[in-house]
């Protein structure tokens, strides 16, 4: 059973008032809380960026080659440690559509928390959550041979981290829309197109490069590895560093706002 935020505990977080009305840290610890009881969805999520890294990047005869501060081996670490992080984040914002189904989500519009702060809380519970996939690459980078500067390591997993974020009000819209475990299943799969369309699992060239500045994963995995390379990939493409978070801020409005509206319309008509 989860806590229902109350009026009292909203007016002791951080809004009382306003769009983050009755955000609740109290109900951001217990959703973790919730979130972190589930063992499979949990191995999952953080055991196959991690057996990733090790196929396509440690394993390699090119680990050890250089590319900016790093070597190849981190490089690829960095990336999967994206894709960790945003799988978790959507993932577990999707699980929005399972509230749906239950009526929670129809409990909650009778408190004080609004709808940006509902957004507000699963994007916090998520980002929590993706830290794990985050530190076991880490330390499975450290043992298997990558290599970066330590502010700069820790510069670029935080970067990714933060990042991730976006994917919290894009899994967040897709539960929302979808209403049914199918929102968990599009999740997988549409997560999987779009890492391949913004160069974090193969590194593009020429027009596919240019085209991937437009998707929403480029700019997540851009800005993580700007520290480790300044801004240039394995196959010598360049990118400043504007164009990435630029990307970052277009796609958190465009998924914040379809968040919004999806649990408005998907919580009027319960």
């Amino acid at each position: 059973m989860v806590a229902i935020p109350t009026t009292t505990q909203s007016r002791r977080g951080l809004f009382a008032r306003g769009p983050l009305r009755g955000f609740s840290p109290t109900y951001v610890a217990t959703d973790i809380r919730r979130v972190t009881r589930n063992r499979r969805a949990m191995i999952f999520s953080v055991a196959l960026p991690t057996l990733m890294y090790i196929i396509f990047g440690s394993t390699q005869g090119y680990s050890k080659d250089m590319i900016g501060h790093a070597n190849v081996a981190a490089y690829v670490m960095v990336h999967m440690a994206v894709y960790g992080a945003i799988i978790v984040t959507t993932t577990n914002a999707a699980a929005v559509a399972l509230e749906q189904q239950a009526g929670w989500t129809r409990t909650l519009r009778l408190t004080p928390l609004s709808p940006l702060g509902y957004i507000t809380t699963k994007a916090a519970v998520a980002l929590a959550v993706a830290v794990l996939p985050l530190l076991l690459l880490s330390v499975v980078g450290v043992a298997t041979g990558a290599k970066a500067p330590v502010g700069i390591w820790i510069g670029s997993v935080v970067l990714g981290w933060l990042g991730s974020a976006v994917f919290a009000a894009f899994g967040l819209a897709l539960g929302s829309a979808f209403r049914s475990e199918a929102a968990m299943q599009a999740a997988g799969g549409i997560l999987t197109l779009l890492a391949f369309a913004g160069n974090v699992f193969v590194p593009l060239t020429g027009a596919m490069f240019t085209f991937s500045q437009f998707t929403p994963m480029y700019g997540v995995n851009a800005v993580a590895t700007y520290p480790l390379t300044n801004g240039w990939s394995s196959q010598h493409e360049y990118a400043p560093l504007w164009v990435g978070l630029l990307n970052m801020v277009v796609w958190a409005i465009i998924f914040s706002v379809a968040a919004a509206y999806f649990y408005r319309r998907s919580t009027d008509r319960q």
